[in-house]
């Protein structure tokens, strides 16, 4: 095998291992997770398992969602770690799976799907993540008030044991121009209760009362005890 040969197969090999920043990479990955979830049950059947998983759940309003990947070369910049806006598409992909199976059942049961504009997002960069180092991406709410929706998500390296950064993600549900209040989103998906609800009005003090454009650290050491992936 001549140099050319080897030069041209190290050169596939190395678009593949970045295929997450290759053209069209970015809507096949977000698309699919809400594929899943929100259109294939109209050909299988609306009453879903994930809807029932949840609603069996006391907690299901704080279940979660983990993407396991990697950070590709084209991901990496001149410091040779993960740059940081590469790390918002990657909360849009953890962001869009978790919020089409919370709030499933509202979108498959309206007329027009519900839709979840974001008001608002806070990063907080921790720790590094190297070429090629596998991380993981977890997203689930924390809290609500009358009006806005706020989503954590953590990426964390070895096997969920280092926290290499933290996100706030502000929503507001939206049924055309009306605004849907988040209480009554949870009732109609059968996964509100006085135990979450008592949660997040805890939650919620502490992001409101504790927390600030330097301080995390009282979010980053919530309890995840109630919490299970969906």
């Amino acid at each position: 095998m001549d140099y050319c040969t080897i030069f041209k197969w190290l050169f596939a090999a190395y678009l593949l291992s970045s295929y997450k920043s290759l053209p069209g990479a970015y809507f096949f990955r977000f698309y699919y997770y809400v594929t899943e979830t929100l259109f294939l049950p109209m050909l299988t059947g609306l009453e879903t398992e994930n809807i029932k998983k949840l609603e069996e759940n006391e907690y299901g309003c704080f279940s979660y969602t983990k993407l396991d990947t990697y950070a590709s070369p084209f991901e990496c910049d001149f410091y040779f770690h993960k740059n940081n806006s590469t790390y918002f598409a990657e909360l849009d992909i953890s962001r869009g799976a978790l919020m089409s199976k919370i709030f499933q059942k509202l979108m498959l049961n309206s007329k027009h799907y519900p839709y979840l504009p974001v008001a608002n997002v806070f990063t907080n960069f921790l720790k590094e993540i190297k070429p090629f180092q596998k991380y993981s991406v977890s997203s689930r709410i924390i809290c609500w008030d009358e009006k806005w929706i706020y989503v954590m998500s953590r990426f964390t390296i070895k096997n969920g044991t280092v926290l290499c950064s933290l996100s706030l993600t502000k929503y507001v549900l939206k049924n055309g121009r009306k605004t849907i209040k988040p209480k009554d989103a949870f009732e109609y998906c059968g996964i509100y209760n006085e135990k979450v609800a008592k949660i997040s009005q805890d939650n919620l003090k502490i992001l409101t009362e504790q927390c600030g454009f330097h301080e995390t650290a009282p979010l980053e050491n919530l309890s995840q005890d109630y919490c299970s992936e969906i």
